[in-house]
C-alpha cells in the first residue's frame, strides 16, 4: 500500500508498507548532484556526501553507524548527476533510529574543518584510481566531448577542485540546496505509519535565506559524429564505446527503450554477446547501457576487442542498429528483452531498497507516484512496433565513439 505526505515541515514522503516483511529500507534523497555544481567547485555534492558520515550534531562517526551494523544493517549513500541519496536497510526495530541518524546526515551534520580535509585525500585517492580505470576513462573521455559543460564534469570532481574546496564554501553549497523543498523520504517495509509520521514532522533544520529549489537537468548533446581516441599504457585490450541519441525519460518511448536496452546488451543471452562474442569473436566482454534524464537520453555499446577487430566490430555495430528496425528479424529478441526486463523487475520487488530507489526515481522525475505494478504494466504494454520506432530514431542519431587503445 502506497501513502504519500507533504509534511507540515516541507519534507515529500512516500511510504510504502509491506506487513510480510521483517525489515524496511529509508532513503533520504536530496535533489542536488554534479550538474548543480561549477568548475571552480566540481566534485562538491561528492565531498558533501562523504563528509557528513564522520559526524552530526548529536551522534559522531561511530554513532552513526554503529546501530546500524550491530544488528547486519546497512547505511550508506551515493552522488549522481542529479540526485545525493542517503539510503538504510534495517530490522524493523531499527526503524526510528535509522530515520534519526539518516535525518541527521541530511540536516544537521558538523562539517569540521579536520574532517573535511580527510575526507578530501579519501576523494583524491579515489579520483586517482578511477583516473586509472580504463572503463572509466573511455566513457568520461565520450562525456566530455559530447555533453554541455555541467554534464562532461565526472561527479568526483577533479584533484584541483576537490583540493580547494573549504568549509565556508561547503556550508554555503550546502545551505542552498540541502532544505525541505529538495528533500525526499522514501521508506518501504514493515513499520508502525503513524510513528515514522510523527518522526518525520519533528524533524527541524537550519533556516535560510539562499534556498534554492532545484530542478532536474538534462544534458545537451552535440549534433555531429565525435570520434575521440586515446592510449594508455599496460593496457592489453582496447577499450570501445559508442554511443547514439536516445528517447528521455519524460517521452513515451521510455518504456519502449529500456526493452531495447534489455535485449540488446543484458546478459549472455543479449543481441549484442550472441552476435558480437559467441558468433563472430569480435569481442572479450560486450554490453549496453541507456542512460535517461528527464529531457534527453543517451543509449551506449561498451566492448574490449583487439586492434585488429575494431573496424570490423563498429561496422557490426551499424550492422545491428539496421537490423533492429527490421520486424521479421527482431521478434525473438524482443520477446527477450520484455521478459528479462519484467523478470528482473519483478525480482527486485523482493528487495525493499531496489523498490525505493525505483519508486523515488519515478516520482521526482513524472512528479507523480508510479507504483511498481504500473511500471512493470507499461512494460507489459509495450509493442514490438514501438521499440521499432525506436530504433528508426536511434538509427538518425549522430554517431559519438570513444576509443582506448594500448599505448607505449
Amino acid at each position: 500500500m502506497y501513502k504519500h505526505e507533504r509534511l507540515d515541515n516541507g519534507l515529500d514522503v512516500i511510504l510504502v508498507q509491506r506487513e510480510s516483511m521483517m525489515s524496511a529500507s529509508i532513503l533520504f534523497g536530496v535533489k542536488v548532484g554534479s550538474a548543480m555544481e561549477n568548475e571552480s567547485i566540481a566534485g562538491i555534492s561528492h565531498l558533501i556526501e562523504h563528509t557528513v558520515f564522520r559526524g552530526t550534531e548529536k551522534r559522531n562517526s561511530v554513532q552513526i553507524k554503529n546501530p546500524i551494523e550491530e544488528v547486519g544493517g546497512e547505511l550508506n549513500a551515493f552522488t549522481s548527476k542529479n540526485f545525493t541519496v542517503y539510503f538504510s536497510k534495517i530490522p524493523t526495530t531499527k526503524v526510528s533510529e535509522a530515520i534519526d541518524i539518516l535525518s541527521g546526515l541530511v540536516f544537521e551534520p558538523k562539517f569540521r574543518s579536520e574532517d573535511i580535509e580527510r575526507e578530501k585525500s579519501i576523494i583524491l585517492e579515489e579520483i586517482a584510481s578511477y583516473e586509472d580505470d580504463p572503463g572509466s576513462i573511455v566513457i568520461e573521455n565520450l562525456y566530455q566531448h559530447i555533453f554541455d559543460e555541467d554534464f562532461a564534469r565526472p561527479v568526483l570532481g577533479y584533484r584541483q577542485t576537490v583540493t580547494n574546496i573549504n568549509y565556508d564554501i561547503i556550508i554555503d553549497y550546502y545551505s542552498k540546496f540541502y532544505h525541505p523543498q529538495n528533500v525526499y523520504v522514501v521508506i518501504v517495509g514493515k513499520f508502525n505509519e503513524d510513528k515514522v509520521l510523527n518522526q518525520l514532522n519533528s524533524i527541524n533544520w537550519s533556516k535560510n535565506n539562499c534556498s534554492i529549489k532545484s530542478e532536474l537537468k538534462s544534458p545537451e548533446i552535440k549534433k555531429e559524429d565525435i570520434k575521440i581516441e586515446r592510449t594508455k599504457k599496460d593496457l592489453s585490450s582496447n577499450y570501445i564505446v559508442q554511443g547514439f541519441i536516445a528517447p528521455p525519460k519524460l517521452s513515451e518511448d521510455y518504456y519502449a527503450t529500456l526493452i531495447l536496452n534489455t535485449f540488446l546488451g543484458s546478459g549472455m543471452s543479449s543481441l549484442l554477446f550472441s552476435k558480437l562474442r559467441e558468433e563472430s569473436a569480435l569481442v572479450y566482454e560486450v554490453a549496453s547501457h541507456y542512460e535517461a534524464y528527464p529531457l534527453r537520453g543517451l543509449l551506449l555499446f561498451f566492448a574490449l576487442s583487439n586492434d585488429e577487430k575494431i573496424p570490423l566490430l563498429l561496422d557490426k555495430f551499424e550492422e545491428i542498429i539496421i537490423m533492429i528496425q527490421n520486424q521479421n528479424k527482431i521478434g525473438k529478441w524482443f520477446n527477450y528483452g520484455k521478459n528479462r526486463l519484467i523478470g528482473q523487475l519483478t525480482l527486485s520487488m523482493e528487495n525493499n531498497l531496489s523498490v525505493a530507489l525505483t519508486i523515488f526515481d519515478l516520482y521526482v522525475n513524472y512528479d507523480k507516484i508510479i507504483t511498481m505494478e504500473e511500471f512493470i504494466n507499461q512494460i507489459e504494454k509495450t509493442e514490438i512496433e514501438d521499440v521499432i520506432r525506436v530504433a528508426k530514431s536511434i538509427s538518425q542519431s549522430n554517431k559519438y565513439i570513444s576509443l582506448l587503445s594500448p599505448g607505449i
